[in-house]
Formats: C-alpha cells, structure tokens, sequence
C-alpha cells in the first residue's frame, strides 16, 4: 500500500470515528431512562496505595539512618509527592487540549480543522474519548512500580485505545496540542486579492474593498485581435450570458502573485516548530489538487519545502481563482439588434435667375 493508499484508509478511519460519535449523539434521545454517563472515574486510591507504604517506610529509615542509599531514597520519597502535581497538570493538560478539539474536530479535514489524514485513528478515538463525545474509561498506572513512568491508559466501550504517559504529555503541552491542526490561511488568501486590486477586480463605489469574484481586464484571455474573447452560454428561458475567460498563466506569472503567495507558503512552514503542521496542510487542502503527498511526522528538506510554495501557488490558481466569469447581464437569445434608421436629407436646388 503505498503512501497515498495509507493516508486516505487512515482519513477513512478517523471518519468512521466521528459516524460512531454522531451514533451515540443520536441515541441521547431514546436512552432517557439509562445512566449516560460516558467516562468512569479514575481510582487514584488503588495507584498511590502501594506508595503510601514504600514512602512511609523510606522516611522511617531516613530518619533512623537505616537507608542504605540516603541519596537515592530522599530523591524517590520526593518524586512521590511531586507525583501529586505532575498528575495534576497533565489533567490540566488534557483539559486544554479537550477544550481545542472541540473547535477543530467540527472543521475536520478543512482549514482550521483536524489533519485526518495524519492523526492516527489511536489518537483520533482517544481524544474523543477524553472530551466525553465516545463512551470510555481512562485509569492510571505506574508501569514497573516506578512513579516516574506513570501513565494515562484510554479505553473505548469495545477495548484499549492508547497509552499516555504523563511526563511526555507535560513537555509536548508546553509548545503544542495532542493533536495536529492544519492551518487557516483564508484571511491571508483574501488579503491577498484585496491589496492587489490591478488583479482581483473590485466593486465601483464601494466604501470599502469589495472583491467581484472576477480579474481585471488585463487578466482577461484575449484574441486574436488582442480583444477581450467572450462565450456565450445558455441560460434558459431563451437568454444566453456571455462569459470571460480567466487567464491565469498569466496571473501565475505576475511578480505580486509570486512575492505575495511565497509569503504565505512560507508562513505555513516557518511558523512552527516541526513540519507536521505544513504536511498536515499538504495532504489535506493542496493534495486535493496536486496529488502529492507527504509523509506525516517527518521533517520536510528544502527540496520539499520548495515544492511546497510552488503547490500551493497551483492549489491557489485552481481553488481561489475562478475559470470564467460573467459578463454583463444575460440578454434574449438569438434576437437581432435593432439597426440604426438611415434617412436620407433631399436638398432642394435653389434656381438663381440670370
């Protein structure tokens, strides 16, 4: 299965997720009589009990002198009680990153929305799990009886789901999410197309920019004769519309394009730390149109990184500029214009006598 094939079998996974979170939305209102309680507590009684012993019994033997490492084991009873505070922020943590999802899973797959074709289907169901939206349990453990390997294990209604350890999660929370996001450049996109108005055609008296959704007359694919080329189309009731064709070669070569569109490419990729969320924007929007893809958790080379900018200056030609636009309004079809009547003026001569 190659890369593409991978990407899309995990979007098509993510997204049979959310069908299951839209299922058991849609059962609330049947199920009035049942506890509809989605998560269970966590024990945090059966975690700290073993502990409570070993860290009783290694200050009795600080204070006794009966340690045989004194170092080792003061450092150990203070990781115990740091444990308290490093538990309670990674909830905090998480609880950010509930409060995140919720706006970005309604965008899904779009601009300001969740990457799904990267998210792993794991993380996917775990963070609907952890904000309430799927019926689960998250408990904790020490894994090897050390309480600095705690961890958050997640489960769904059916079975295990993922495994999160605390510490990991404090440090990735300090630059970013659980989760990549893929990014919004539409007010950028539109800024663009406001401040070049030699290209992007505006409404006439406006008090301020309003886009037409057409290209000035330079933009305009010409003639032979170097006029404006119209078409006609049909647009029933006997009425045709005559339609001008964008030309957007000629867009795609202008200098303001060029400068303004690597701008903001290059803004999609310097404005984070890691690639994921520029490959995030790759397989999502642009590949829609180029049909190439990048490989998730990776970190993009310069080649990629310019090919990158020249995609996304294709994806722009393709998505944000249209192919056609009106012209005029619609008019009858087949109906001759009226001719100008031509009279002509008799002059009388005038006789002169001799």
């Amino acid at each position: 299965m190659g890369l593409k094939e991978k990407l899309l079998e995990n979007k098509r996974l993510n997204e049979e997720n959310q069908h299951k979170v839209s299922e058991q939305q849609s059962e609330m209102s049947y199920q009035l009589g049942y506890d509809d309680s989605k998560q269970e507590s966590i024990d945090y009684a059966s975690l700290y009990d073993p502990f409570v012993k070993v860290y009783s019994d290694t200050q009795l033997a600080l204070q006794n002198n009966t340690s045989n490492n004194p170092s080792y084991d003061r450092k150990y009873a203070d990781d115990i009680v740091s444990s308290v505070e490093v538990i309670r922020l990674s909830l905090e943590n998480i609880a950010s990153n509930v409060e995140a999802w919720t706006d970005v899973v309604q965008k899904a797959g779009l601009m300001g929305g969740v990457d799904l074709m990267g998210t792993p289907q794991s993380r996917y169901k775990c963070m609907n799990v952890l904000s309430g939206d799927l019926k689960g349990k998250m408990d904790i453990v020490a894994e090897d009886n050390n309480i600095n390997k705690l961890a958050f294990n997640v489960y769904d209604d059916q079975s295990f789901v993922e495994k999160i350890y605390l510490n990991k999660l404090n440090t990735l929370s300090e630059n970013q999410d659980m989760f990549v996001s893929i990014p919004d450049v539409s007010e950028d996109n539109n800024n663009f197309k406001i401040t070049n108005p030699e290209i992007f055609e505006q409404e006439q008296k406006a008090e301020v920019p309003v886009l037409t959704g057409g290209v000035t007359e330079t933009y305009r694919k010409k003639d032979a004769q170097g006029q404006v080329e119209l078409k006609p189309e049909d647009m029933g009731n006997n009425m045709v519309q005559d339609f001008y064709m964008v030309d957007k070669e000629l867009i795609g070569n202008s200098l303001p394009f060029n400068i303004e569109l690597n701008k903001i490419s290059a803004g999609i990729l310097g404005s984070y730390q890691s690639s994921d969320q520029a490959i995030a924007f790759n397989n999502n929007i642009l590949a829609e149109v180029t049909g190439y893809y990048l490989k998730p958790a990776t970190a993009l080379n310069d080649k990629e990184k310019q090919k990158f900018q020249e995609n996304y200056k294709k994806w722009f030609l393709e998505t944000e500029v249209g192919n056609k636009f009106p012209l005029g309004d619609p008019k009858p079809k087949n109906v001759e214009q009226p001719q100008e009547e031509v009279v002509e003026e008799q002059v009388q001569e005038e006789v002169v006598l001799p």
